[in-house]
């Protein structure tokens, strides 16, 4: 199939189918947002396209192991959440709605399951939510076409909240580094550049919106220099100006009401740990950023109180490599690690 440059985006209006400080809840209207890449969790059916180790007929896959995995990311999310399930949870790498209402029910129920509509990705983005949804979109956005062969994939955005508070998650996965860092950074850069200029959009309209962007971006908020400076990277320090990025930073100062061009605050900068790890060395490839409001807004509906990354023990091997999920096994959770913001209501 063709495919087609990033301006090529479809907007498709669905249906709704329904650590700074890791301590106890500041207060019950406090809402926890996690974000967690389940590293493949497919559906024990053959649909066609799955990975080895899922592929059903083969009897490697089945409705026990199924169940088992269900099992133990619902015991990841909860023990990283406190023992209560998140208020609202982005996940990435779910084969399908049913993964994702299945996952919901293992953790106590979710009103509104929110997926991807049918794509060309085996494997795709999910928002399980408590809160009210108002809205719901998922936005797609092809791949350049001179970058290496990848496949379409959806931005979800949604609008969250009641008559008197509002909040929006963008849920987003960006191409890996398989093909070479340098190689498929374009393509990362693109789908950051789309999704910032969505962010402005909703933030002119609203200079006091609370928007979280919520996922697997692939790389650091540091990878700038982690690659020397060597090419621009769709995460960028306020320093570099507008561009096709986004820009990050750990300094609230960076981000005034009226800040031109727009900086989201990356609680990485000031915490400690990873959520990843290759070739031996941590990584913070997941990340929940924050518009400027939340950190800096007394007319913003929400404040930023505590981001957590400090993982479960028993998501951990003895040299602190996350235990991803071995089939052959039958043991495991992710090769992510969970994360997490509190936000608080402002008065």
């Amino acid at each position: 199939m063709k495919a087609f440059p990033l301006r090529a985006i479809f907007l498709i209006c669905l249906s709704v189918s329904a650590c700074t400080g890791c301590g106890k809840e500041a207060q019950t209207a406090a809402i926890r947002i996690m974000s967690y890449n389940l590293q493949t969790l497919f559906d024990p059916v053959d649909h066609g396209g799955e990975y080895e180790d899922f592929v059903v007929s083969s009897g490697l896959w089945n409705e026990a192991l199924y169940k088992l995995r269900i099992k133990s990311l619902a015991s990841a999310v909860l023990s990283a959440s406190l023992g209560r399930q998140p208020d609202v949870l982005v996940v990435q790498e779910a084969e399908n709605k049913r993964v994702l209402s299945d996952l919901a029910e293992e953790l106590g129920g979710y009103p509104h399951v929110l997926v991807s509509p049918h794509e060309d990705a085996i494997l795709s983005c999910g928002i399980l939510a408590r809160l009210p949804v108002k809205a719901f979109n998922a936005h797609r956005i092809r791949p350049p076409e001179d970058g290496p062969s990848s496949v379409p994939r959806f931005v979800l955005e949604a609008e969250l909240g009641d008559r008197d508070r509002s909040l929006v998650v963008m849920a987003v996965h960006l191409k890996s580094k398989l093909g070479g860092d340098a190689q498929t950074e374009e393509e990362r850069r693109r789908a950051a550049a789309f999704i910032k200029a969505m962010a402005e959009r909703r933030i002119a309209q609203n200079p006091h919106l609370a928007l979280v962007i919520a996922g697997d971006f692939n790389e650091n908020p540091d990878e700038y220099d982690r690659v020397e400076g060597a090419y621009p990277t769709a995460l960028m320090l306020p320093e570099a100006g507008p561009g096709p990025w986004l820009l990050v930073s750990g300094n609230m100062e960076d981000m005034g009401g009226a800040c031109k061009p727009l900086v989201f605050y990356e609680p990485w900068f000031d915490s400690d740990g990873y959520s990843y790890r290759y070739n031996g060395k941590d990584e913070r490839i997941d990340h929940l950023l924050l518009s400027p409001a939340i950190v800096n807004d007394d007319a913003c509906d929400w404040s930023f109180s505590q981001f957590c990354c400090e993982a479960p023990g028993f998501l951990l091997s003895a040299d602190g490599t996350p235990l991803r999920w071995i089939t052959k096994a039958a043991s495991g959770y992710s090769d992510h690690l969970p994360i997490s913001l509190l936000l608080l209501p402002r008065p």
